[in-house]
């Protein structure tokens, strides 16, 4: 009724300026100089661990442009506007648990008149309960000799909280290893980290867990693991000799490699002319373009500790190379 009510209005004072322009016979554009609603139900869905989340009715007025939150902390006599959105939900997030967060909400039609404002909701974030387990987390070998790089790369996602801090990380042996000091290796405050203190050929496996500010730690992640496979040796051709269709490449097989990929380019580790299927046997032969003769050619294998990695939600992803050979060479004949 109230809406209906105020478009009635802005209709009749559209329509007398209008008239009055025509007697004038000079047409104006009428100013809209009348508010819109308030946005309806402005509610505090939750509020605690850092955030404040709230939602209203929307306003479905033809000329509606925005809301407006204003917020003012520990007073009620410093309300700034705080946050513009189209959405009739709002998410704040990284509040301090020990200050009071006072808020309300406008609208703002197309002429910048702003609403009445909504009443007032205050809400104290204290820190309720740990934050929720990282999730997605990867691990993945690598070992690169030319770069001299050996190290287990790890990866995860956030827990969806406003109070996060850091990540613990936890190592152990076996899939069913406990996360507790014994096996707390580091920390971190990015979604990544290298464990740069591990044994080639040796699987590790890995939890983290998320800890807000207050110092509440989430349950461990579930389990994800790797190893640092040795570097395959290259075997034929041998480094600057002459080599001859139908180019067989041949390596030294890896302890617990699944599959390989074989590399030729025109420079060591770049410009990749061809590249082989993953294979399972320890050979290939070439079959990309026509190599050019009396030119030298570059050669390397990528081996992989497995052939795809499960994830959380039991989706397979495609597993990245592990560890690489040194670069090799031949003459094409």
């Amino acid at each position: 009724m109230l809406l209906l009510l105020k478009n009635q209005m802005k209709n009749v004072l559209v329509l007398l300026l209008m008239l009055t322009a025509l007697a004038c016979n000079e047409v104006i554009a009428p100013e809209d100089s009348l508010p819109p609603i308030t946005p309806p139900n402005f509610t505090l869905l939750g509020g605690g661990d850092g955030q404040a989340r709230f939602r209203w009715t929307k306003v479905n007025e033809p000329d509606f442009k925005v809301y407006r939150i204003y917020r003012s902390i520990n007073n009620l006599n410093n309300f700034k506007s705080h946050i513009e959105t189209v959405q009739n939900e709002y998410l704040d997030r990284f509040l301090s648990y020990d200050s009071t967060y006072y808020y309300y909400i406008v609208s703002v039609d197309n002429a910048l008149n702003e609403s009445s404002p909504s009443s007032i909701i205050d809400v104290q974030p204290l820190n309720i309960s740990a934050p929720q387990p990282p999730s997605f987390l990867i691990v993945s070998g690598i070992n690169n000799p030319v770069e001299n790089r050996k190290f287990l790369g790890l990866s995860w996602l956030p827990p969806d909280v406003g109070d996060l801090n850091y990540y613990k990380i936890y190592r152990g042996t076996d899939t069913n290893f406990i996360a507790n000091s014994f096996s707390y290796i580091d920390s971190t405050n990015i979604g990544t980290y290298s464990d740069n203190f591990t044994q080639t050929n040796t699987k590790y496996y890995y939890k983290i867990t998320a800890v807000d500010l207050g110092g509440k730690e989430s349950l461990p992640s579930l389990v994800s693991s790797d190893l640092i496979l040795n570097s395959p040796q290259l075997i034929t051709p041998s480094n600057f000799s002459n080599f001859t269709s139908p180019y067989l490449f041949q390596w030294s097989k890896i302890d617990s490699a699944s599959s390989y990929t074989v590399f030729v380019g025109n420079s060591p580790f770049s410009d990749v002319i061809w590249n082989s299927q993953r294979v399972k046997e320890n050979e290939v032969v070439y079959t990309g373009t026509k190599l050019t003769a009396s030119k030298v050619y570059y050669w390397w294998v990528g081996a992989y500790s497995r052939e795809n990695i499960v994830v959380d939600n039991g989706n397979k992803i495609n597993s990245q190379i592990n560890s690489y050979s040194l670069i090799g060479s031949f003459f094409s004949e």
